[in-house]
């Protein structure tokens, strides 16, 4: 399982989510919208606190851009 993410994977993963969300709420919610296990695990990572947008979000995320979509 990797710790990282894509840029797209996050945003089909939080597309809809509301925001303020917590970073519980954050994986969650990327659980829920049956996100990939490294998704959600990325989301995990990230640190305690409330993220009000998902650019706050994506500055907070391991994302690879390498890896395969």
């Amino acid at each position: 399982m990797h710790s990282t993410t894509t840029i797209d994977r996050l945003r089909t993963a939080l597309g809809d989510v509301g925001y303020p969300a917590a970073k519980e709420q954050l994986a969650d919610h990327a659980s829920r919208n049956n996100a990939d296990e490294d998704t959600v695990h990325a989301l995990r990572s990230i640190p305690e606190g409330v993220y009000g947008s998902f650019d706050e979000v994506l500055r907070a995320v391991p994302v690879d851009e390498q890896r395969d979509a």
